[in-house]
């Protein structure tokens, strides 16, 4: 069942077994192991149906010393939350993640790569992915001969789903689901703990009326995203004068994202697109990408990182007319302004047949008149320094405003450089083409040319103890016994990879939790 707060109907005590705060990618998986449960679950959204000025204003941040533009625009206070507008790159962590590197500081996991692995294809399911392995032989995939390879560098692929807009496929299960209910326009303002501060007792929500309400849960689960999961927590000091799960000050620490940027251009060479540029797989989409070994990483005490190429062309061309066409039809989005597109198309039939032929016959993307671009994403150092904290500013709400401290240092700068060089190295011996490196790279202002990804990662960090992190290896928050933390929030580190198929696979493992401790 679904509900809007807004509407006078809507009740003001609400009571559940688990209360679920956010309704994006984490929350809808976490959904999927309860929806034949027992359990009465009442899911409370902040956002609507639509993304408004208003709700996305709650967002605003802090930041006083890097834009970190991801915080303000990288996040949707919105029913299905960044799922609604996330490009659907899929792609797990790499077993290196979850082992402590010598090399760089505050890494390891609690839990083992195995504990998370078996969860990975059951994601590819819930993002309407192409279930061939994520270790398949990409040159079988590409059906192209096989290049020569280097121990230090792998070459394999991810995965886009092309479906990425979550909600609208799980919203039908939410609508008819006798145990689930989700509350729209619910904003969560203060979670209020036991008289012996042991767990939370009860959750108070608003609009932007002022209307309040509150639900009484046996189990909570924060599921707001890397940045709000840390404001909240802090925000919630009425009882404890640091907020919950803070007695070590730990909560929105080790803030991290991807450091990515454009570093160079592929030039010369032969059959490029045929191994770089994007091919099909039914109707996921698939990327080539480039990844370092674990001795590679180890003997160059780097970050974990991937490249990939990518082909672009001019403003309104055919090739991206045509693509953001099949874009909004297999997503059921045309509207007249793309048949008003489409005429242009008929301009360039010859060069539109060509582009078809790579598609239908080859299913691969081909890109005409292209410029071929090396990108690298990097993970970034788990820093104390770096870190979510509260102003006094407040919103409309009257919650205090996140302040965002996240810089990056020279080992991103060294991890840049050593990639590019490998990647440079492979390109030339196997004909693929020589890179022509950006002179950024080179000067004191290199900073400036990387962007964060948009991707919060590790503020409520997952340890074996509470002094080394904010929750448990079950996602509870150290020193409750029923407030739980969903997302990427709770990763230690964030490797290489975008983090949308983890933190589902994290998801999952949190529901089948629930379903074993009744």
């Amino acid at each position: 069942m679904i509900i809007d707060f807004n509407d006078d109907s809507a009740p003001l005590g609400l009571e559940a077994d688990i209360c679920i705060i956010g309704s994006g990618a984490a929350s809808l998986a976490i959904l999927t192991k309860l929806y034949n449960s027992s359990y009465k679950v009442v899911v409370l959204e902040a956002g609507g149906e639509q993304i408004t000025d208003q709700n996305q204003e709650l967002y605003k941040v802090i930041t006083p010393f890097s834009s970190f533009e991801g915080a303000n625009n990288g996040r949707f206070r919105v029913f299905g939350g960044s799922t609604t507008r996330w490009g659907g790159q899929s792609l797990p962590l790499d077993r290196i993640d979850f082992t402590r590197r010598d090399w760089l500081p505050n890494t390891g996991w609690p839990i083992c790569y195995d504990s998370l692995h078996k969860y990975y294809a059951n994601a590819d399911r819930f993002l309407n992915l192409d279930p061939t392995g994520y270790e398949k032989d990409i040159f079988a995939l590409l059906k192209e001969k096989r290049l020569n390879t280097m121990d230090e560098l792998q070459f394999r692929f991810s995965k886009w789903s092309p479906l990425p807009n979550l909600r609208e496929q799980y919203r039908k299960e939410i609508g008819k689901s006798a145990h689930v209910t989700l509350v729209k326009n619910a904003n969560v303002t203060d979670l209020m703990l036991t008289p012996d501060h042991s767990g939370v007792e009860s959750v108070v929500f608003k609009n932007f009326s002022k209307k309040t309400g509150t639900i009484k849960a046996k189990r909570y689960v924060l599921a707001c995203g890397g940045i709000e999961n840390a404001r909240l927590l802090l925000v919630s000091d009425t009882q404890l004068p640091n907020g919950i799960g803070n007695g070590n000050g730990l909560v929105g620490r080790f803030l991290q994202d991807h450091p990515r940027a454009e570093v160079g251009s592929l030039v010369s060479g032969k059959k490029q697109q045929s191994y770089l540029n994007y091919f099909y797989l039914g109707k996921t989409r698939i990327m080539p990408r480039f990844f370092f070994s674990d001795d590679f990483q180890k003997k160059h005490s780097m970050l974990n990182s991937s490249a990939f190429v990518e082909f672009y062309t001019q403003e309104n061309d055919v090739f991206t007319i045509a693509k953001e066409i099949y874009r909004k039809q297999i997503r059921g989005q045309l509207t007249w302004k793309e048949f008003q597109l489409a005429l242009k198309l008929v301009k360039n039939l010859p060069e539109l047949l060509l582009i078809a032929k790579h598609y239908y016959i080859n299913r691969k993307v081909y890109t005409p008149n292209a410029r071929a671009r090396l990108n690298v994403m990097t993970e970034s150092q788990a820093l104390w320094e770096n870190n979510v904290s509260l102003s006094s500013d407040v919103d409309a709400l009257g919650m205090r405003r996140a302040v965002i401290n996240w810089t990056i240092d020279e080992k991103v700068r060294h991890t840049f450089l050593t990639a590019t060089e490998l990647i440079s190295q492979y390109f030339t011996t196997t004909g693929l083409g020589k890179i022509q490196v950006d002179d950024w790279l080179y000067t004191d202002d290199w900073k400036a040319y990387i962007r964060d990804s948009k991707h919060h990662i590790g503020t409520t960090r997952m340890a074996l103890s509470p002094k080394e992190g904010v929750v448990d290896e079950n996602c509870r928050v150290f020193g409750t016994r029923n407030l739980y933390m969903a997302g990427s929030s709770v990763f230690p580190t964030s490797g290489q990879s975008n983090p949308t198929t983890t933190l589902i696979a994290l998801a999952f493992r949190l529901g089948d939790h629930f379903l074993e401790t009744k």
